[in-house]
């Protein structure tokens, strides 16, 4: 990661950097909930991979200070979906994906042996959660959120995998695993060609499982 995202006070994401204009939501954030102080940096993206360094003007305000840096988008897109479960855990599902570098999240419809539907809150509050992540670890290029896919387009895919505690060892030919709920997928749900791959020796909690998932693939196609 670039020193100046790392090290940057706080992280915006704006829909121009080419001059910073800030909400009230942005501003309550660096004045009032982080207490920003005059001459601190911070960073702003466009979610599409430029972003610039600014820097805190007074008490309230930002200015640009830095030029606009582009960064090239990965060659491979990693993907995670997953079938929600109760309570709030698909809203921390989606920011902990965020947050470890997946490309693709996909909140799943309802499969035959889930315990819980994808509620309304989640898509209104989907906005929200994806950029807050962002913005907690320095992206500069936010993710593809979707709520509501179906599993049978998913499977579909190049390079899908489903996540299976006696599937074959992970490698880099899988770019998107599919997380089932917690007594997994019914066996006429998933053909017998979509492959299946270990993420771990131990049977995981769905949630976990989907953060598993994420972070691993991530890491074994960041070494290539």
């Amino acid at each position: 990661m670039n020193p100046l995202l790392r090290n940057s006070a706080a992280h915006l994401v704006l829909d121009n950097i080419t001059t910073i204009s800030l909400s009230d939501t942005d501003a309550h954030h660096l004045f009032r909930v982080l207490r920003l102080r005059d001459g601190q940096s911070v960073t702003a993206t466009d979610g599409a991979g430029r972003w610039r360094q600014c820097r805190v003007v007074g008490r309230d305000a930002i200015e640009i200070s830095g030029d606009v840096v582009v960064q090239n988008p990965k060659s491979s897109s990693i993907g995670i979906a997953f079938v929600p479960v109760k309570a709030e855990k698909p809203e921390a599902t989606v920011r902990q994906l965020v947050e470890v570098g997946v490309d693709t999240i996909d909140v799943l419809l309802p499969t035959k042996r889930a315990v819980a539907g994808t509620r309304d809150r989640l898509h209104d509050r989907i906005h929200a959660i994806v950029h807050e992540a962002c913005m907690q670890s320095r992206r500069v290029f936010v993710p593809q959120v979707n709520v509501g896919v179906d599993l049978a387009e998913v499977l579909g895919r190049t390079g899908v995998a489903v996540a299976d505690p006696e599937g074959g060892p992970l490698s880099t030919e899988q770019q998107y695993i599919v997380v089932g709920p917690e007594g997994g997928f019914d066996p006429l749900e998933v053909p017998e060609t979509v492959a299946k791959v270990s993420i771990g020796p131990v049977v995981m909690r769905a949630e976990t499982a989907a953060l598993v998932a994420g972070a691993r693939l991530v890491a074994l196609h960041e070494r290539q």
